[in-house]
């Protein structure tokens, strides 16, 4: 009877510090190997996530000092100040990447978003318009054209781009959003 108890406490001891052993590895994968940067911007910010913004804005300057045209080190430094709501300096930022790289829809999206936080909508509208330009299928700037008719008062044209974006089979997420703002310019619960 003994060793069958001392067997079944070996067991238990072994599965216990397998788990303590499972745990340890997932709480090193989780603290180790990741960049900062805007969620989903995939910018390959060179800074790990627990620094403070100053460090991180600092490590910018400094590649932006040495590369003044590096397009990933202004759109990483923009993206920060965004994060930050320092609006205004990521405006100078953003604009300085549209003159550098023209053809980014990130960089025209990113712009609109700055202008439509600041109020300024026509601003908003034509980056808005540019990013589309550049990429069609790039939704979320069709989703702030719809925003902003919905801000200025014009709910058809709010609904018409809100409808051609389901019609263009958006991500679960997008999706999600539109059929709230549909459903609330209806006045039905989402």
């Amino acid at each position: 009877m003994n060793d069958i108890r001392t067997t079944k406490e070996q067991v238990v001891q072994f599965f216990f510090w397998i788990l303590i052993g499972v745990m340890v590895l997932f709480a090193v994968l989780n603290t180790t190997g990741r960049q900062s940067g805007s969620p989903g911007s995939g910018n390959g910010a060179p800074v790990a996530e627990g620094q403070d913004l100053a460090s991180q804005i600092a490590v910018y300057e400094s590649i932006l000092a040495n590369n003044p045209d590096s397009i990933k080190a202004l759109i990483g430094l923009g993206d920060l100040y965004f994060d930050g709501r320092r609006y205004q300096e990521a405006i100078e930022i953003f604009e300085r990447a549209a003159q550098i790289d023209p053809t980014s829809a990130h960089v025209a999206n990113d712009l609109g978003l700055l202008y439509l936080n600041t109020k300024v909508y026509d601003k908003a509208l034509g980056n808005f318009q540019r990013a589309l330009k550049i990429d069609p299928t790039h939704l979320d700037s069709l989703f702030y054209i719809g925003l902003i008719h919905e801000f200025a008062g014009r709910p058809d044209q709010a609904l018409a781009v809100f409808n051609r974006i389901l019609a263009a089979n958006p991500s679960p997420e997008l999706n999600r959003r539109v059929q709230q703002k549909i459903a609330a310019m209806k006045g039905q619960a989402p």
